[in-house]
């Protein structure tokens, strides 16, 4: 399965469950996971692999969400993660500002709530 395949699914199971804006920050965090071990040399199918079925996935983030009223924290390596995708929007190219800096702005706020 490849990364659009992981994400597009993962994306599916999240509407369902908790709609799209509160599934945007999930589907972040997984994208820029796997970009992440990609650059690191890891091929993304086997990262994908080790990530296991998108809609368990999105199906615990969900039972989570709803015993814990929509919040979901992912620790100390999301806020590492998190932390490097605000970087990256920071940085972004003059044509890609606007789009970088909406990204940011998205994940600063989901950011925020862990």
């Amino acid at each position: 399965m490849t990364k659009t395949e992981f994400l597009t699914e993962l994306q599916r199971s999240l509407n369902g469950r908790l709609g799209s804006e509160k599934a945007a920050p999930h589907l972040a965090y997984y994208q820029e996971y796997i970009e992440i071990e990609v650059r690191k040399g890891r091929k993304e199918e086997e990262v994908v692999a080790q990530l296991g079925s998108p809609r368990l996935i999105g199906k615990n983030i969900g039972d989570v969400a709803d015993r814990s009223g929509q919040k979901v924290a992912y620790g100390e390596k999301a806020k590492e993660y998190g932390e490097k995708i605000l970087a990256y929007g920071r940085l972004a190219i003059p044509k890609c500002a606007a789009l970088g800096a909406a990204a940011a702005g998205k994940v600063k706020k989901w950011f925020n709530r862990l």
